[in-house]
């Protein structure tokens, strides 16, 4: 295992705990209270513990796989070039649309409740209010989206986690102070009514667990690489996180019973501290929208650097040395002690290190924002899409994935695999079964039961 210099260059714990929390806490958590309407209760908070179980797992596998690449390294990209490599294009392509719809949805969401909050600006007609607001974000979204590195956003995601604590406080507040009238409010149920009803809302917390696309870059950036430390900041974020949406999806849910909305900030009367929280989701999506271009530009980059090589027998320069980086092996990159770098399999094998050259960097960039701002002005509902997008991308990166990686990778540089190594890599087939599960269930219910 290699050492870690207490001095070396690096995130600390606190900054990688912050962009992962960040990343896994968004949006989803205002739909939490609509979940809890069709399951219940009981059921709700099942599902919940559920979806936090597999979702953590499949965060674990991407920590205890990232020791077959270079260290530093760790990508989807790579990882599938050790394991599966007839493959790893493809699933780039899902994870870029997955990370980029999800940015798109932001700017959507800060177009859709800017005017509900700010009802008039001077010499902006009324009806462009939802463009000059997208462009308005402009302002803050660009600049922060040309930051290299998760850590340098990690005072902004500080930000948009206050920003979510207000929104969390205010759902919770009302709750206990019982200030909404009963008009306002419908029946609660401690299990679901109907069937269907949980399949209408089961993505809505499946996928509120999804912080996959930057858990590499968290690992790569990380001061300490060790399984251990990297262990316990997925166990904290994942607890951290299932405490937030089971507390606000309760309260939300028991405030306003069946007549919730999808939104729960958005169904309170109009107030200055509710509309203070709809500034909070504005405020939160805004810093949110560079977690998500990140992962998506360096998915793009990887399938660019794949066809460039494989296609047209491109080589590629790296800035730095102006030297071809191409691939590298045999790297003792392990995050676990008693590993044998020179016995194992796999580590034999050439893993990609994809250069990201400064220009290459520049551009990828501009394309996606150029891209989802366009698209964002233009579309005005795309939910239907989006949830396409949601449950191939999202169950692929969080699941499926892993599952993978776990279940072809673990216990691959040993004869003889230990009884932990032979019950991970059981465990990982199971998660890649369980994120087929989900992703056919999910195209079902947009499918066939949104037409209903």
């Amino acid at each position: 295992m290699p050492t870690i210099d207490a001095g070396a260059s690096g995130a600390s714990t606190v900054s990688s705990g912050i962009s992962l929390i960040k990343t896994i806490i968004g949006a989803g958590l205002l739909s939490m209270p609509l979940a809890f309407s069709t399951d219940g209760i009981a059921i709700g908070i099942v599902i919940i513990l559920l979806a936090a179980l597999t979702s953590g797992y499949g965060l674990f596998l991407q920590a205890y796989t990232s020791k077959y690449v270079p260290l530093g390294h760790a990508t989807f990209f790579n990882l599938c070039s050790v394991s599966y490599p007839t493959l790893s294009v493809v699933f780039d392509i899902a994870i870029a649309i997955q990370c980029f719809g999800c940015a798109l949805s932001y700017l959507v969401l800060i177009g859709d409740i800017s005017p509900t909050f700010v009802t008039y600006v001077p010499y902006v007609d009324p009806v462009n209010y939802r463009t000059f607001w997208i462009l308005v974000s402009t302002l803050i979204c660009v600049p922060l989206s040309f930051l290299k590195n998760l850590d340098n956003l990690k005072y902004t995601s500080i930000l948009g986690l206050v920003a979510i604590l207000y929104m969390s406080l205010l759902v919770i507040g009302h709750f206990l102070t019982n200030d909404i009238p009963n008009e306002y409010k419908g029946d609660i149920t401690y299990f679901p009514p109907t069937i269907s009803g949980i399949f209408s809302t089961f993505s809505i917390i499946v996928f509120a667990f999804t912080g996959h696309q930057n858990m590499f870059s968290i690992i790569n950036e990380a001061k300490d690489k060790s399984l251990s430390n990297i262990s316990k900041l997925i166990n904290f974020a994942i607890i951290l996180s299932s405490i937030f949406f089971i507390i606000v999806g309760l309260a939300g849910y028991l405030t306003f019973g069946d007549k919730v909305t999808g939104n729960v900030i958005l169904s309170y009367p109009q107030a200055w501290y509710n509309n203070l929280g709809r500034f909070s989701i504005v405020f939160m999506v805004i810093f949110s929208f560079p977690l998500m271009i990140h992962p998506a530009r360096i998915s793009v980059n990887n399938i660019y650097y794949f066809i460039s090589v494989n296609v047209f027998d491109h080589q590629i320069v790296d800035d730095d040395d102006d030297i071809i980086i191409a691939t590298i092996s045999n790297e003792n990159t392990s995050l676990l002690p008693n590993v044998d770098s020179q016995e194992s399999q796999i580590a034999s094998k050439k893993s990609n290190v994809v250069p990201l050259p400064h220009k290459t960097f520049l551009v990828i960039t501009t394309a996606l924002l150029l891209l989802g701002y366009g698209l964002a002005i233009s579309i005005t509902s795309f939910a239907f899409v989006l949830a396409i997008v949601g449950a191939t991308g999202s169950t692929a990166i969080s699941f499926i994935l892993p599952g993978l990686f776990g279940f072809k990778l673990i216990g691959s540089e040993s004869q003889n695999p230990t009884l932990k190594e032979i019950i991970l890599k059981q465990l990982s087939l199971a998660l890649t079964i369980w994120g087929i599960a989900v992703m056919l269930l999910c195209l079902y219910t947009t499918i066939f039961l949104s037409q209903v």
